[in-house]
């Protein structure tokens, strides 16, 4: 029986699957409504730091106002909680100890905040579903550990380019092709791209700065296209992939064209690809493959591009939540080690004192590399925060060595935990 026709099987018997989600922003906001309209699930809890912005959430997903609870008092959230009144808190901790919560989804974007929300839903045994890329591909691996020591799911999302691409690429390889690229299509893409030059765009877009700039510096596609690498071990081609200019008529002879091997991850620039991605496989059985491939209007072979034209975001992770809760299934997971990393690249010349701002700031964009040429170099998920302490050139990697890292945050105890399984590996 699939996810769907299950979640109606238990909307009937009144065993539905109950949600906390982290973040209410722009996409946090869609995503209680989509909770809320798919059946065998409700949001029963919403964290944020501004309880006012989760409040809106909920009444933007229809919810009554006089029924919303809005508490940090522990026993307060869980008679909400067990009564199936909407609650609210500012407190992520509350995560580990509620009962009836079945599973967390991490909302906000936010690296080391996104890292302590997973740990907190896998120490209180809930399933947790990253729709927190920048996390899941900073410490991924290492929380992917630590929920399969628990005995609950790590998973990032579909409907987010990395697990729609997840999907594909089982598609095809369960069509007994061989994987040879998976590509995620961008319109538009400058690595000097700030909060300042993007503030037009971001206020008509009605999106956050951050968020805006990492999209337009290329920082987040590249994040993206590392979960999905840590998820399959596809490797970029060269740090930070090609990008290549085509369109859907020739994405498939350009490609071929760029890429030097085969089992890559990459991505297109411009075209008319829209919200789409990609994925290439080869057939080459002269009989079995080649022959019905031209037949069904695939081409002539051997290799053969399979575009799905969007990718969904908040609106498809109903579809992830319900094979945590009900298969104990992710969607889209890290490996086990680590393959690849998100390089910290230099926005302008750096000098000794500068501290950088991190993921969507003025400072630094990231690209993705395979772990051993990123050895030494500073993840990009660590940015944030780090002072300078030598000088490193306009578009050059930032070396570790020439920054100064705490080391007793979270993320840093968690690469340290991270790091072991890459050296055991």
């Amino acid at each position: 029986m699939s996810p769907l026709r299950r979640l109606i099987h238990r909307q009937r018997q009144g065993r539905v699957i109950s949600v906390a989600i982290t973040g209410a922003g722009f996409i946090g906001r869609g995503m209680v409504y989509q909770v809320d309209q798919t059946c065998g699930m409700r949001t029963a809890l919403i964290v944020n730091r501004t309880v006012e912005r989760a409040v809106e959430a909920y009444a933007l997903a229809g919810r009554k106002r006089a029924d919303i609870v809005v508490s940090d008092d522990f026993g307060t959230l869980q008679s909400a909680v067990t009564a199936g009144r909407p609650a609210v808190t500012s407190r992520a901790e509350m995560l580990r100890d509620l009962a009836g919560l079945d599973v967390v989804v991490e909302v906000t974007g936010a690296v080391e905040y996104g890292a302590r929300v997973a740990l907190y839903a896998i120490e209180g045994g809930k399933h947790i579903v990253m729709m927190n890329a920048e996390t899941d591909a900073t410490v991924g691996c290492a929380l992917k550990h630590r929920a399969d020591e628990a005995g609950v799911v790590y998973t990032n999302s579909d409907g987010d380019q990395p697990g729609v691409l997840k999907r594909l690429c089982e598609y095809v390889a369960g069509m007994g092709l061989e994987l040879v690229a998976a590509v995620n299509c961008k319109g538009f893409m400058d690595v000097q791209a700030t909060p300042e030059t993007i503030r037009p765009w971001a206020e008509k877009q009605n999106t956050s700065l951050v968020m805006t700039t990492a999209f337009t510096d290329g920082t987040k596609m590249n994040i993206e296209n590392a979960v999905l690498a840590n998820a399959t071990g596809l490797l970029p081609d060269v740090r930070g992939m090609h990008g290549v200019a085509t369109t859907c008529e020739h994405a498939l002879r350009d490609c071929l064209a760029t890429f030097r091997r085969s089992g890559v991850v990459d991505y297109t620039l411009g075209g008319d690809f829209g919200g789409g991605v990609f994925v290439i496989g080869r057939g080459d059985h002269p009989t079995m493959v080649r022959p019905y491939m031209q037949y069904l209007k695939m081409g002539a072979g051997p290799y053969y591009l399979f575009f799905r034209p969007y990718h969904l975001c908040h609106f498809e992770t109903p579809l992830t939540i319900a094979e945590a809760v009900l298969d104990h299934e992710p969607t889209i997971a890290p490996l086990g080690r680590p393959r690849v990393e998100v390089v910290t690249m230099a926005k302008d010349d750096l000098r000794p004192g500068d501290v950088l701002d991190g993921i969507g700031g003025y400072t630094c964009y990231g690209e993705i590399d395979d772990l051993a040429n990123a050895a030494g170099l500073l993840p990009m998920g660590l940015a944030h925060g780090a002072q300078v302490t030598c000088p490193v050139g306009r578009g050059c990697p930032i070396p570790l060595e020439a920054v100064d890292l705490g080391q007793d945050s979270l993320l840093m105890k968690l690469r340290g935990h991270q790091d072991l399984l890459a050296d055991a590996a």
